[in-house]
């Protein structure tokens, strides 16, 4: 193993994109798969548009800064940004983020917290953070934990934008709002009417490297939210339609399987079953999409707003995720 990581054949840890061989030897099945329904996805195309006679709201996504400034934010009229501001989170680190997110030109600002944003987490500030009593001054930027906000914008349009910064435990007291496997801080706790849903972890299965968390998966399938912007996961960074029909449901549990290995998923089994409703559902909707309806499917839009370069600690060079709804 150890020889194949540094042939760069394997990877080395979970946060890093499966290789070629990472598929084949872990669960050929599901690699088919999840090609065979991102190629649907992309099929199908973004069912997330605005409306055709109001101004559209664009809305710039940020995440997973870890102390770099982003240089050229393209303009527009919300800027969210998904967490991890920084690496240390100290009061010191979070307030020259938020002084640099502030100069911005948006006309709303919203920030959640990720696991790397300490000090807004009781639990895990630093002890100098808590002995000197230190606070961030959040100046123009609304900081949603557990909470809603409902913003206005030009030709009477308006936003429901619902934040919550908890995350899956992936490291030390120092990483905020974590929790166990065990634990479920999701299920009920997304208002019905929220539009726009901001967190910092992704849900499963979705640009996520099997990393994110099923009981938020699971909320969001209840209350279908028209845009989802997380990050976290540096590697999952994207843009993903979402449909909430049958080739999704199949493609999730086929993706929930334990991976059985190169031999195993040669043998027939449920899970083949499971495999050929992806393909069949999505053949069916991409048919519906191009020759019935001729337009796009309701559905939303999941966007991965990592700015990170994958595990390499640097800025991706791409620019930030835009979308006008």
């Amino acid at each position: 193993m150890g020889l194949l990581v540094k042939l760069g054949l394997r990877r080395a840890i979970p946060w890093e994109r499966p290789t070629l061989l990472d598929w084949i030897l872990e669960s050929p099945l599901q690699a088919i798969v999840f090609n065979v329904y991102h190629l649907v996805l992309w099929l199908r195309g973004n069912p997330v548009k605005p409306p055709r006679n109001k101004p559209p709201i664009k809305i710039v996504c940020l995440s997973d800064t870890h102390d770099s400034i982003v240089q050229d934010v393209p303009d527009g009229d919300l800027l969210v940004h998904c967490g991890d501001t920084t690496n240390d989170g100290t009061v010191a680190s979070i307030q020259k983020q938020i002084d640099w997110l502030d100069s911005l030109p948006h006309q709303y600002k919203i920030l959640v917290c990720g696991n790397h944003d300490s000090w807004f987490d009781i639990r895990s500030r630093t002890e100098e953070d808590t002995l000197m009593k230190k606070k961030v001054d959040l100046k123009t930027l609304h900081y949603l934990e557990h909470e809603s906000i409902t913003l206005n914008f030009r030709g009477g349009r308006r936003l429901i934008i619902h934040g919550a910064p908890g995350i899956p435990k992936c490291g030390g007291p120092e990483h905020a709002f974590q929790y166990t496997s065990s634990e479920d801080p999701w299920t009920g706790t997304i208002p019905p009417d929220t539009e726009i849903l901001i967190t910092h972890t992704p849900p499963k299965h979705h640009l996520d490297l099997s990393l994110g968390c099923p009981n938020l998966l699971r909320e969001i399938w209840e209350k279908k939210p028209k845009v989802h912007l997380f990050g976290h996961v540096h590697w999952g960074r994207g843009i993903q339609p979402i449909f909430w029909d049958d080739c999704q449901k199949y493609y999730e549990k086929v993706m929930s399987r334990p991976k059985r290995g190169l031999i195993m998923d040669m043998i027939p089994s449920t899970a083949w079953l499971d495999a050929w409703k992806v393909f069949s559902y999505g053949f069916i909707s991409v048919l519906w999409h191009w020759f019935m309806l001729g337009g796009v499917a309701n559905g939303s839009v999941m966007i991965n707003a990592a700015m990170q370069h994958g595990t390499s600690g640097k800025l991706t060079k791409k620019p930030p995720f835009t979308i006008e709804i």
